[in-house]
């Protein structure tokens, strides 16, 4: 992308050869509802990110939103993607990005890009002058939330409105798979689209043919589908979490281009109340420490860590956590897990939305496998970390964890 200052406006030139071929017709497609869906690791909301970056570059009069069903998810999705977009691009100069209220301004033509979540439908109705929206994870919202995201668009405008929405399709019946809009423009994407996909997590979405045709259909071809086989019901969601617990816990699942899942456990009466900390890729370790430092993990509750990561085990205990390797027995983990009262919150995002694909493996003649299918088990993982290490095997008297 090349950038020509003229009068106090910005005049780019795009280079073509930074978007996945199979984006470029909606680039310029100026439809009131844009549909990017299909498989993981396509490329659709890096796409979104350089659409909105375009226009805010090139037209006028422009406030976005960005939309997720929970606000503080936007920061390191929509936004973090964003920002890392402007920085990459060498486009710092003209933009002003605000971290606290997740909020960008593109200085030379005023162009704003606010951030919104439906957890509170009411704030919506305080917010003027909407003129595009940018809706990650789609399929978290109900029709309710997108009626009063759409009633939103409204009133004249210098250039075209629309809203751009990113999703993975999974049950089949979501209101996204039935309810059809006219004025629609509808792109479906898988992996083999995205030609800067890293090696490695296209390796990922590929085996998944081996472990399960369902999931491979679903998450690496992209096509609307209901999964068998769920291991977990969905845990009771919780708006408020009692005040002070009997012990609180920690279970963490190391990542990088997977997320880094950290998961705190606060144990009431032998029942469990979950709050996903951390939920991120692209985690050094040094940045997880200083992300469990700034989220206010505690330094002498019990950490249960991945057991094959040792080393990364020892540098956050010598920042002070109490680490421990976990057990990592995954089918007895489980069969524990299922005799235990779990709570969640609906700001758990990661964690909730891993519980309704969480799946046994088939094999090809459909006889389900005593396994998991290995793909979006990150948070689930590090609760099973935590949970089963600490609350069954320490009370078993089977393993020490002292000493």
């Amino acid at each position: 992308m090349a950038q020509n200052e003229k009068n106090n406006q910005v005049e780019f030139d795009i280079d073509c050869r930074c978007i996945n071929p199979v984006f470029l017709p909606a680039l310029d497609n100026p439809s009131r509802y844009l549909h990017l869906y299909g498989g993981a690791g396509s490329g659709k909301s890096f796409f979104a990110a350089q659409k909105i970056i375009i226009r805010c570059l090139k037209e006028t009069g422009h406030r976005f939103i960005l939309a997720r069903k929970v606000a503080r998810t936007i920061r390191n999705s929509q936004f973090s993607l964003l920002k890392a977009l402007i920085y990459s691009a060498g486009l710092s100069d003209y933009f002003r990005i605000r971290e606290g209220d997740l909020y960008i301004k593109c200085i030379p033509n005023r162009n704003e890009i606010i951030s919104a979540g439906l957890d509170d439908r009411e704030k919506l109705k305080s917010i003027h002058g909407i003129t595009s929206v940018w809706i990650e994870e789609a399929t978290e919202l109900d029709f309710e939330d997108f009626n009063q995201l759409d009633l939103r668009l409204r009133g004249h405008t210098p250039f075209y409105k629309q809203i751009i929405l990113t999703y993975n399709p999974v049950i089949a019946s979501h209101w996204l798979n039935t309810k059809h809009y006219s004025d629609s423009c509808i792109l479906k994407t898988t992996y083999l689209d995205n030609r800067f996909i890293d090696a490695e997590y296209s390796g990922i979405l590929n085996n998944l043919k081996q472990q399960d045709e369902d999931f491979y259909k679903i998450y690496a071809l992209g096509e609307w589908g209901t999964l068998g086989n769920i291991i977990f019901k969905p845990f009771e969601i919780l708006k408020n979490y009692p005040s002070t617990f009997d012990e609180t816990i920690y279970g963490l699942d190391f990542g990088f281009n997977n997320e880094s899942a950290l998961i705190e456990v606060g144990i009431l009466d032998s029942e469990y109340y979950l709050t996903e900390k951390i939920y991120e890729k692209k985690l050094t370790n040094s940045d997880l420490i200083k992300k469990m430092m700034d989220t206010g993990i505690r330094k002498r509750c019990y950490l249960y860590c991945d057991s094959a990561e040792s080393a990364r085990i020892a540098e956050i205990r010598r920042a002070g956590y109490l680490t421990y390797p976990s057990d990592k027995s995954v089918k007895d983990g489980i069969d524990f897990l299922k005799t235990c009262k779990i709570y969640s919150l609906a700001e758990n995002r990661g964690l909730n939305k891993e519980v309704l694909s969480y799946s046994y493996k088939q094999d090809k003649n459909g006889n389900v496998i005593d396994e998991p299918v290995k793909f979006n088990d990150h948070a689930l993982d590090a609760v099973r970390y935590a949970i089963y290490t600490h609350c069954h095997k320490r009370k078993g008297g089977n393993i020490r964890i002292l000493g």
